[in-house]
């Protein structure tokens, strides 16, 4: 395994010294390709790895460079893709046996990292059908997180945030329909930021595409706050082969600043009164306190309470379960392929077939009512803090049977109440590291912003990131 840690370095910082001819994208390539086959052993994070395609790429850019040519965006870095997007030519299995296949179309995220002069070296572990917040599945096993083996990376962009949080690459791609960049960046305690739902397209076929109450979404991991905002600039912006509704208009306004605008933020310990780790509450509290004493912020400690998280709970998850049924049926109905699938896929579609249309047309009037009321509370505030999970991470297939002393209602979701809420309201909402469970567990704080104001997340991550200075942690299994 090399030493040279480009995975730590920043886009900006690797593109330099591709400028000033320091180092050559083959050079990082062949390092990160070479990381991968150190630490995958251990960390089961990449299902698929790209090896002639990157290399091939990486001596087209360096030609490029070479040739005086002005970079992309994404010019030489090295790129994970999850699992559940298919790239032209290559396996694609989203943690499915039955639908292991040879991808022949790229989708629209592979588009623009293409597009963009990324370079995709692998695809990434997932849960089946991203159905599930860990990642564990039957044609890959599970992926382990590098602040301690045999623990979850979470999910479902687990092998992408376990890269990231490896030092394999400093930025990757996931998506998010529960919480699927949070819960693994929380876990791994790197950055993850769920955009505003619309903002990213995806090419997607059947009801999905005409879904206006959608909830899943792409976007970044990184180490850095800054390589989130180019990798959300790189994947965003209109195309008519997206789903329904795509924003158009960019995400960003410029350069992301910290300039103490005296934000007011609104910060609740919990959501609807769901469960968590006490030592995981004191983090997340000393952290806002610390972040209002560096940057002279209003935070006002308020009770965010649209309902029970029971009733929010069952919400989400009859939606959740009746698009995913919908979206691929097969997969239960065929006596043959059912018995390839996974428990928990099982039960989730299971129970989506069994709602009914009334149940179903309730659950809309009820993400209706989350929307206004997160619409009322940003009336009032600028920002929404919450913690990003209840618990650290837990050993693989192993999830809490209590939080804080107490019964969970269900093992595979109580442990991550608090950040499928935003995917049925589709608000942008990142997780920041700011700190460690006496365990030395990361443990991520939850920033939540107005529809649209991605920007404006970005730049209260990077306050937080100047005050807790993230990037310089190296977890236990990294380069």
């Amino acid at each position: 395994m090399t030493k040279n840690n480009f995975g730590y370095l920043s886009i900006s910082e690797l593109q330099k010294l591709y400028i000033n001819k320091e180092i050559s994208p083959v050079e990082v390539i062949n390092e990160t390709l070479e990381n991968i086959e150190s630490l995958n052993e251990k960390l089961n994070a990449f299902v698929t790895i790209t090896n002639d395609y990157a290399i091939q790429k990486a001596k087209e850019i360096e030609k490029k460079i070479l040739n005086g040519e002005k970079l992309n965006l994404l010019s030489g870095i090295p790129i994970p893709i999850k699992d559940v997007e298919p790239m032209k030519g290559v396996r694609c299995t989203f943690g499915s046996l039955p639908r292991d296949v040879i991808a022949n179309e790229d989708s629209m995220v592979v588009r623009r990292v293409k597009q963009f002069d990324g370079i995709i070296i692998g695809k990434t572990n997932t849960p089946e059908y991203g159905q599930a917040a860990t990642s564990d599945n039957r044609v890959f096993g599970s992926t382990y997180n590098p602040w301690g083996i045999g623990l979850t990376s979470g999910g479902s962009s687990g092998g992408s945030a376990a890269s990231v949080a490896a030092g394999i690459t400093s930025i990757s791609q996931g998506g998010d329909g529960g919480g699927s960049i949070r819960i693994p960046a929380s876990f791994c305690g790197v950055y993850g930021i769920k955009p505003t739902q619309g903002r990213i397209p995806r090419i997607v076929n059947g009801s999905v595409k005409y879904n206006v109450v959608n909830n899943a979404i792409s976007g970044p991991i990184t180490r850095y706050v800054e390589d989130s905002a180019i990798l959300l600039k790189a994947l965003s912006g209109f195309s008519e082969e997206g789903e329904y509704v795509t924003i158009s208009e960019s995400p960003l306004k410029g350069e992301i600043k910290t300039n103490n605008r005296n934000f007011k933020i609104g910060y609740s310990k919990t959501i609807g009164g769901a469960l968590i780790e006490e030592d995981v509450s004191s983090v997340i509290q000393a952290s806002v306190s610390k972040y209002q004493n560096e940057y002279k912020a209003h935070v006002e400690e308020i009770n965010f309470y649209p309902e029970s998280i029971e009733e929010i709970y069952n919400v989400f998850f009859d939606f959740f379960c009746t698009k995913g049924y919908a979206s691929d049926p097969e997969l239960i109905d065929n006596p043959k392929i059912k018995s390839k699938i996974t428990d928990y896929l099982l039960r989730n579609w299971e129970h989506g077939k069994k709602v009914t249309g009334s149940r179903l047309f309730e659950c809309y009037n009820k993400i209706g009512y989350y929307r206004d009321y997160l619409n009322n509370f940003f009336e009032k505030y600028d920002f929404l803090i919450t913690p990003t999970m209840a618990t650290t991470a837990f050993e693989v297939n192993n999830p809490p049977k209590k939080i804080n002393g107490k019964d969970v209602n269900d093992e595979l979701w109580d442990f991550t109440p608090f950040t499928y809420y935003f995917n049925m309201t589709g608000n942008p909402a990142a997780t920041i590291p700011v700190g460690f469970d006496k365990n030395n567990l990361p443990i991520g704080l939850q920033v939540v912003g107005k529809m649209g104001k991605e920007f404006e997340v970005l730049e209260i991550s990077k306050e937080f990131e100047n005050i807790f200075n993230w990037p310089q942690n190296k977890s236990n299994i990294s380069i």
